[in-house]
């Protein structure tokens, strides 16, 4: 299951720090896993506080096209991206395709 193997990625590095009570994440429009799948899989390993903030996805064709790209299709853990100018799929920037760690709070 891949969504588990994110959670754990982020549990990992989120333990570097110290024993944390909460997290705040930043995850990608285009992240390969949504919000609510995070979230979900998160609360069943952890009961640390969650949160999350959103960040838009937007891409650069080679075209010349820069903004909202078209999503083709989703599934266990891709994401097909098509660019609604030329219908291609030639990215030269991909942006709010990650899950970044932005904080975590630990016990003193």
């Amino acid at each position: 299951m891949h969504e588990y193997s994110v959670c754990r990625q982020i549990i990992a590095e989120a333990q570097k720090h110290g024993t944390p009570v909460a997290i705040t994440l930043e995850v990608g429009e285009l992240a390969p896993i949504t919000v609510r799948e995070l979230k979900s899989h998160l609360r069943e390993l952890i009961d640390w506080g969650i949160r999350v903030k959103s960040k838009k996805g937007r891409v650069a064709c080679e075209c010349g096209f820069k903004g909202k790209p078209r999503v083709k299709e989703r599934g266990h853990d891709f994401l097909l991206l098509e660019c609604p100018k030329c219908r291609g799929a030639r990215f030269s920037e991909v942006i709010g395709d990650k899950i970044i760690l932005k904080s975590v709070k630990v016990t003193r």
